[in-house]
């Protein structure tokens, strides 16, 4: 059945079968609030129904919440939300389920001769631990690495790279260094994995929730730099772009962190958001605002929060 068809397009089957099946609505209503022709999906009840997806119950081999991930991609004008269905506030179970559900997005995403970039983070080194084997392609380290887990990088990009067996190129520095500091950056190595952030075709970027579960802000608190941030409004990280509760981009630190810019980010053809759990629920509803993500992965409570505080703009 994955092999028919990704994850998220089985998610967006099974919706549009359980609307109309087990909630009566009709096809016609359907496509409206999905952005298809009914004929399109009529397709889609029909196709889930001989895939298996659905009985009277979703049949999705993820732990997935269905109807929440088809309301989040709805309200933030996603391509895909993959909400992953754990209701528990326990942060180490919480990532194991994101990263699980990462890994086999991650699989079914990447195409040969990609150029897929990855920033550091502990939701993609448990997902990175899980995949053995991918299409041949170059595998990209998006960011420098927080303090003081310089090893998850190094692992994210060496796992990724041995299971896609292209060219690999890590970005063996800190994600923050002080503008003195920057001939760091002139270095061959350096310079090597940089000239590749515009070609990246797909990113995969976990989110940073502040001030409690960012290793960007922890840095940030020691060096007595976070209150002038805060007081900005900054309440997320992603990539190297810093945003409040609107989703907007704080500045101040651009001459200063070390990764892909924002522009260039922009630029990437897929880019995939991966983050929930506690301390960071608040930080997934700016990166959904920010417009600097294609597809969510995420838990639950993160999701629903996101709904209700888009409500209340």
């Amino acid at each position: 059945m994955s092999k028919v068809l990704p994850l998220d397009q089985q998610v967006l089957h099974v919706y549009v079968a359980l609307q109309n099946l087990a909630h009566g609505r009709t096809v016609n209503d359907i496509a409206d609030e999905i952005g298809r022709s009914r004929f399109a999906t009529a397709r889609m009840v029909r196709r889930a129904r001989e895939l298996g997806l659905i009985e009277v119950r979703a049949t999705v081999a993820e732990p997935i919440d269905v109807e929440l991930s088809a309301r989040l991609a709805q309200r933030f004008g996603l391509r895909s939300a993959l909400v992953v269905a754990t209701y528990s506030t326990n942060e180490l179970t919480v990532r194991e389920a994101i990263a699980a559900v990462t890994a086999r997005v991650i699989v079914e995403t990447i195409e040969e001769d990609d150029v897929v970039g990855f920033t550091p983070g502990r939701t993609l080194v448990l997902a990175s631990r899980g995949i053995t084997t991918l299409p041949s392609a170059d595998v990209v380290q998006l960011t420098g690495v927080g303090w003081p887990r310089l090893e998850d990088g190094v692992e994210v990009i060496s796992n990724m790279g041995r299971a896609a067996g292209g060219a690999t190129y890590p970005l063996y520095a800190p994600i923050l260094i002080e503008p003195e500091a920057r001939v760091i950056l002139k270095h061959p190595a350096i310079q090597h994995t940089i000239s590749r952030f515009d070609h990246v075709t797909k990113a995969f970027l976990t989110i940073g929730g502040w001030p409690s579960a960012s290793l960007l802000a922890q840095h940030l608190t020691e060096t007595g730099e976070l209150d002038a941030y805060a007081e900005q409004g900054v309440i997320a990280e992603y990539g190297t772009s810093l945003l409040d509760a609107h989703g907007r981009t704080v500045s101040g630190l651009e001459d200063r962190f070390v990764g892909i810019s924002e522009e260039q980010l922009n630029r990437v053809d897929l880019r995939v958001a991966i983050g929930g759990g506690e301390g960071k629920e608040r930080a997934v509803s700016a990166v959904l605002r920010s417009g600097l993500a294609d597809v969510i992965i995420t838990d639950v409570r993160s999701a629903q929060l996101a709904l209700e505080e888009q409500d209340d703009m």
